[in-house]
């Protein structure tokens, strides 16, 4: 697996045909944003500590050469960070629960990067396992990236900056994965891997794998969502989703269609992108499909406005974003946010905001999620990652999650 291929494609290439079902256990196994700080935002060439001049509410779009601070109210351009980056080729931030840093990975030279958000400056770079692409954060203290060539969990810790622990999750020991936790499931996580027939149960205390819930004989496991209301897990698996209770670790449920999953602001809803977005109830057992609806121009990604009555739908074939009526599953809006290079288009919602890149445009597109307004941001540079600092409703963030 190649970690810089987009998700769509990696759905496609990467889950395999179906078997039998089985559990098999294993043993041991933030301030405001200010237009006066644009020479602060290096490390002061006197050696003084930086000042703290806060970030909330702005939006940190990284491209090869800088890190750009955008202000969507003001809708330009605030600061940006250098530190010689250089060809950076960046992933999936992932912010902090107090929303003071956010961490990136840098694909190219298998590194997550940290920034401190408070004074706007770039903290250090970590190294870490190969082949990295995606990161979480699911204890307060710890970031976990998975290395898809080692099929593990890095696990960093926020205060020391340095690696604390390797989680062995891949049964082989490689292949793409992803991690699945919330709350509500206290020290236990999931994580799917696409060279592996079901989930790593994975104990978040422990720094271990616990057990395997096998779904078939062959394939693979990718996407993955979760319901508080409903404490059930949503994984594809072999072209469709599959349906796990996670209190008695049994398989109650399969889904026929299945990709990007996207939870909503009262997580009641669940959104799947397959050729059209599906949208699926998740507050009852039943998993209720909802209704579903075609979009044109290839949908990616799916983020809900604050109430949860609007979706918008960055497409990756077309330049536009749709937005849809979640009660009445209809197409209500198209709105132009820029061209892509792509064939993955990433969004990240923060508050009112809905901010997707046009790194063809080497802007970044901000739609006021209320007044369904866009603004296109130049910043300068190609940009195809991008991180809210502030409250981001089911606090989802970069790329496919």
């Amino acid at each position: 697996m190649n970690p810089n291929m987009d998700d769509s494609v990696e759905r496609r290439s990467v889950i395999g045909a179906a078997g039998g079902l089985a559990i098999t256990s294993l043993a041991g196994c933030l301030g405001n944003g200010s237009d006066d700080a644009a020479d602060d935002s290096d490390n002061d060439s006197n050696g003084d500590e930086p000042d703290a001049i806060g970030s909330d509410g702005l939006v940190y779009a990284f491209a090869p050469d800088r890190v750009s601070i955008l202000d969507p109210a003001e809708g330009e351009v605030v600061d940006e960070i250098t530190d010689e980056f250089d060809g950076e080729s960046w992933a999936d931030p992932q912010i902090t629960h107090d929303y003071g840093q956010i961490f990136v990975v840098e694909e190219s030279l298998s590194q997550v990067h940290v920034i401190d958000t408070e004074t706007r400056t770039h903290e250090t770079a970590i190294d870490v396992g190969p082949g990295i692409n995606h990161i979480y954060h699911p204890v307060d203290d710890e970031i976990w990236v998975h290395a898809d060539d080692e099929g593990a969990f890095y696990v960093i810790d926020v205060d020391a900056l340095e690696v604390s622990e390797i989680v062995e999750s891949g049964l082989d020991g490689e292949g793409h994965g992803k991690l699945l936790y919330h709350e509500a499931m206290g020290d236990t996580g999931y994580a799917t891997n696409v060279n592996d027939p079901g989930i790593p149960v994975i104990d978040l205390e422990a720094y271990e794998r616990t057990a395997f819930v096998e779904f078939g004989e062959a394939g693979g496991t990718h996407y993955k969502a979760y319901g508080p209301r409903n404490g059930l897990a949503y994984v594809e698996y072999v072209g469709g989703t599959t349906v796990v209770d996670t209190e008695t670790v049994d398989i109650v449920d399969e889904l026929d269609f299945t990709g990007g999953m996207f939870l909503s602001p009262g997580e009641d809803r669940l959104a799947i992108v397959d050729d059209e977005v599906y949208f699926v109830d998740v507050t009852s057992e039943n998993s209720d499909v909802l209704g579903s609806l075609a979009i044109d121009g290839g949908p990616s990604t799916v983020r809900f406005e604050p109430e949860g009555e609007t979706a918008f739908v960055a497409n990756a074939e077309s330049d536009d974003v749709v937005v849809i009526d979640v009660e009445e599953l209809e197409e209500v809006d198209r709105l132009e946010a820029g061209e892509i290079d792509g064939r993955n288009r990433m969004a990240v919602s923060g508050d009112d905001y809905f901010i997707t890149p046009a790194d063809a445009d080497e802007s970044v597109a901000v739609i006021d999620m209320t007044a369904q307004h866009v603004e296109l941001i130049e910043v300068g540079g190609s940009v195809d990652t991008v991180q809210y600092v502030g409250d981001s409703g089911t606090g989802y963030t970069g790329r496919y999650r």
